[in-house]
């Protein structure tokens, strides 16, 4: 029997992607293993390593094998996982995480309704409300800060033009604290790193927030009110604490994780997508599946209610009440 090399490949692939979730549900691979599926990349450098010393031998296919088995560990631990680990990625990728130097803090004040942009490649974010106005400060690699535009209606706080290759540079740091005296649109960007946000007492139109090769934690369970949701998170992880007003909005996830947590008396309808890589556990919080939706009983009655279309592409979904307390 002649054994077709790139099949074989392709076999091992499966094979290994279908193993690990079986052991690890089984009992026979310790879950801290598993949950680390992520930090098994390097595997993949020393299979390619073994291809080119192996180049035209009768074991050159080794490399390739190895390749594919561990592309197979990582697959198969992320879907055994609930793809945590995926907000890992940004920190393993960012610069060094030393204190930086501090850049020059900046504030001022919203004449009315304003909109919130903000972004940060490679570093951490974190979003809270204080004071009547706003306010930026932090650290980066040379103290010379973000690039900030405020108008009277506006705040957008980006990554400093021309900084190059923000991933071999030192970590960023970043604070901002905005006012609760007036309603605040907001759009937020992270691109590898970390991001904490809580909105207490804040008057929230829409909120859109943008996760790449990150991990955010966002409360927005605490604001006064939340006009619309729009989540999107590729590569990465999102805990999201809902608000406690109606709302509605969507969550989609390419390739990563999403938790949702709702507080008590909120009811829930969360429709889902399709893909046959993707995982949804809403049935352990109490909801009720009629097809692709999930709903809270008695819905429709409910005083306050939120309604999410829930996507996911290789990425999964959960909802913990319990587990969300905190």
């Amino acid at each position: 029997m002649r054994v077709d090399r790139n099949l074989f490949g392709w076999g091992v692939f499966f094979l290994v992607a279908g193993a690990v979730p079986l052991v690890y549900r089984a009992g026979l691979v310790d879950a801290s293993v598993v949950d680390r599926w992520w930090s098994f990349w390097p595997l993949i450098l020393v299979g390619i390593g073994l291809g080119l010393i192996l180049s035209r031998s009768r074991f050159e296919g080794i490399g390739g094998w190895l390749i594919s088995a561990t592309f197979g560990i990582m697959v198969g631990g992320a879907f055994a996982a609930g793809f945590v680990g995926f907000g890992n990625l940004g920190g393993g990728v960012c610069g060094g995480s030393d204190t930086g130097t501090p850049f020059a803090p900046q504030n001022g004040q919203f004449s009315g309704p304003a909109t919130v942009h903000l972004e940060l490649d490679c570093g951490d974010l974190a979003v809270s409300t204080g004071s009547n106005g706003w306010a930026v400060k932090g650290t980066d690699e040379d103290g010379s800060g973000p690039r900030i535009v405020a108008t009277a209606d506006r705040l957008d706080v980006r990554p400093a033009s021309g900084s190059d290759a923000p991933f071999l540079r030192r970590r960023e740091h970043v604070e901002v604290e905005l006012p609760t005296t007036t309603s605040l649109s907001m759009d937020l960007t992270l691109n590898a790193g970390s991001l904490t946000v809580d909105l207490a007492g804040a008057q929230v139109g829409d909120y859109a927030l943008q996760v790449n090769a990150g991990d955010a934690r966002v409360h927005l369970d605490r604001a006064q009110t939340v006009g619309g949701i729009a989540v999107g998170v590729n590569a990465g992880s999102v805990r999201l604490y809902l608000p406690n007003v109606s709302t509605s909005g969507s969550v989609q996830v390419n390739a990563g994780t999403v938790e949702l947590c709702a507080p008590a008396g909120v009811a829930l309808r969360l429709h889902t997508g399709n893909s046959v890589i993707a995982s949804y556990d809403y049935s352990a919080a109490g909801l009720v599946q009629d097809g692709s939706t999930w709903s809270s009983p008695g819905y429709d009655a409910a005083q306050v209610r939120i309604e999410l279309d829930t996507q996911a592409n290789a990425g999964s979904f959960g909802l913990d009440r319990a587990a969300c307390r905190t």
